[in-house]
């Protein structure tokens, strides 16, 4: 099976570590927090970086990226005859229409669906209950299907519903043997990835599944390849090219050149600055395409402002690959910066943590001679240790006193988010306030109890 050498230095790939450093530097700089990162070129890995507690072979919830290898599903069933580009959503899912559809919820076509273009009025984005496809169809058309770019992930749900009524399988056990296995993206125990589910049992498509950055890597460079793996075309060739070309206008008449939301939308890849495309998925999960350069950039993050990230990876990781190779200095301390890539856990001043039961409405702040324990909610009840970073399913946590606070974060190991706390006691309580990546800020005021 082909697989992707690594490199022993960024230069034997045609990447400079000077670009590498600038890269790591202006990460730095502008506070974000990718978790796992592979520059890819030459069909060479020529930098992985993996910021401690993350790694690149844990799968990493992938948000909207999983609307990529939706697409790719749809791809394939198109090229097997089960489904048209041109098929209608009411042709093959007739059941979930309304009594009396308007011309334009008719008209929807898988087309329409995948380039975003569907017409779909912007609540059915919003629905829930137990017949998804129903609750989004009932909203109706506010544009005629192909003519207006509405980001819409219930839409691509529906891409997933169309082609799990033609094959039979969920888009996930679909893929499996058509992309999962022959490029070796199977989990490392054997299993396929996760793909969230509906109450219905339908894969959700527009999100919901779960890779890990070197699963990711697999993929963006088969696209690269022109869907070619191991000598053998995986990726159906005409799915590809429309998948990866502008399809549909999706800045709606506005246009600016260095904007990488509205350089025009594909089969749910976008169009990127300087002839890249990308899938992505909220928080900055990445896999963008650079023909010209030969190259993939992929990640899976925890950076709330994806354009930043982007903006990072087009200027110092593409751009490495416009750059002198570095001397033999620079490519060692290169090296040495990405052995030691990690995120600072609190310290602790070594002071007594201030042991009692604290309490607000259902929460319960337990704190013992040397540990916290802390439910964040039904699901999670996370335990701190001071000065002490400790796994524990599938959370890494920590705490320590600064100053007389008390600092606790904790890192889900397969997602984007954190939960930073800060807690300052008083006579009789304390003052709570929660932050971190993906949380509403916010204090609350603890009672002591014991």
């Amino acid at each position: 099976m082909q697989q992707l050498p690594f490199a022993a230095r960024p230069e034997d790939a045609g990447i400079s570590s000077r670009g590498i450093l600038d890269y790591i530097a202006a990460r730095e700089e502008a506070g974000i927090e990718p978790h796992a990162l592979w520059v890819i070129r030459h069909g060479q890995v020529a930098c992985r970086m993996n910021f401690a507690p993350y790694d690149d072979q844990t799968p990493h919830m992938l948000f909207s990226l999983s609307k990529s290898f939706c697409s790719a599903a749809a791809g394939f069933a198109v090229q097997e005859g089960l489904l048209g580009w041109d098929t209608k959503l009411i042709d093959v899912l007739p059941e979930k229409f309304p009594e009396e559809p308007s011309d334009w919820l008719r008209a929807i076509t898988l087309h329409d669906l995948l380039i975003m273009g569907s017409g779909l009025a912007p609540e059915s984005d919003n629905v829930g209950g137990e017949d998804w496809a129903k609750a989004a169809l009932a909203c109706g058309c506010d544009h005629a299907p192909g003519t207006h770019f509405n980001y819409n992930s219930h839409g691509t749900y529906l891409v997933s519903c169309m082609v799990q009524k033609v094959t039979g399988q969920t888009v996930r056990d679909y893929l499996v043997p058509r992309l999962f296995e022959p490029l070796g993206m199977m989990n490392p125990d054997g299993s396929a990835p996760q793909w969230d589910s509906c109450p219905a049992g339908i894969n959700v498509g527009g999100w919901g599944l779960w890779l890990s950055c070197a699963q990711i890597a697999r993929f963006g460079q088969c696209l690269l390849q022109k869907g070619m793996w191991d000598g053998v075309q995986v990726l159906p060739p005409e799915w590809l090219a429309l998948a990866t070309t502008a399809r549909i206008d999706n800045g709606n008449g506005v246009h600016e050149h260095d904007h990488d939301w509205n350089m025009g939308y594909g089969y749910q890849f976008w169009m990127c600055k300087h002839g890249r495309y990308r899938g992505d998925g909220m928080f900055a999960q990445l896999c963008v395409v650079d023909e010209r350069l030969d190259m993939v950039v992929c990640c899976v993050s925890g950076v709330p402002d994806i354009g930043k990230a982007l903006d990072l990876i087009h200027t110092h990781l593409f751009g490495a690959a416009e750059m002198a190779p570095s001397d033999e200095g620079t490519q060692s301390a290169a090296q040495e910066k990405l052995a030691a890539l990690a995120y600072p856990w609190p310290s602790h001043d070594g002071s007594a943590l201030p042991q009692g039961v604290y309490e607000y409405e259902n929460m319960k702040l337990t704190i013992e001679a040397d540990r916290v324990i802390l439910p964040l909610d039904e699901e999670h009840t996370c335990l701190f240790h001071a000065g002490r970073a400790e796994e524990g399913g599938g959370l890494m946590t920590c705490c320590g006193m600064q100053d007389g606070v008390l600092r606790m974060l904790v890192r889900p190991l397969r997602a984007p988010f954190t939960v930073d706390i800060a807690v300052a006691f008083s006579d009789g309580g304390a003052q709570m306030t929660l932050d971190g990546i993906g949380q509403e800020k916010k204090t609350i005021t603890l009672t002591k109890v014991c």
